[in-house]
């Protein structure tokens, strides 16, 4: 099963500055974020509360859980996709989900999940967790040399996913 989550479901970008999701959205990044610039992690105890990330809202989270709940039952294994990455180590701890925590402990909860797929991050990142999820940051496009490339296919199998890549896009197998 591939499960897609929005990671700017709480954001201030894409949003109307007069709507309250933008509102809520920026009250949570003003809170952890005093910089007169947004974007800005200087300075920050929290460096992920900038105005380029976003965060999952707990009606997406509740969603979630209810889908992986559902995968557990069925004997089902999860890939989840999602821009901005959802673990300190799969991130330079400045690109990263607002509330990642919420979103590992919704992970971490269910058997289910064997991979987190994102992006966001141009250097790419990768890391597999103590429950023994893949957490894997592609590489981006733009930052990549011209006339070089960074894509890749994903092979899903029974015991393992294997990643071929193309450009900067290393080459990878990881084993459930």
């Amino acid at each position: 099963r591939l499960v897609v989550l929005d990671a700017y479901d709480t954001s201030t970008l894409g949003r109307d500055p007069g709507s309250p999701r933008y509102q809520e959205s920026l009250r949570v990044l003003r809170e952890k974020n005093p910089n007169d610039d947004l974007n800005s992690p200087e300075g920050l105890k929290e460096p992920h509360f900038v105005a380029f990330n976003g965060g999952f809202s707990q009606a997406q989270l509740d969603w979630f859980d209810e889908v992986l709940k559902f995968a557990d039952e069925n004997q089902e294994k999860v890939i989840v996709t999602a821009h901005v990455p959802i673990h300190p180590c799969a991130s330079n701890g400045v690109c990263l989900a607002w509330n990642y925590e919420a979103a590992l402990s919704v992970i971490h909860s269910h058997g289910c999940v064997v991979c987190v797929l994102a992006g966001h991050l141009h250097d790419g990142a990768y890391c597999r967790d103590p429950h023994g999820v893949h957490h894997l940051t592609l590489e981006g496009v733009i930052e990549t040399a011209p006339g070089s490339s960074a894509f890749g296919t994903v092979h899903v199998y029974e015991d393992k996913m294997v990643l071929k890549g193309r450009g900067r896009i290393a080459d990878r197998v990881m084993h459930f």
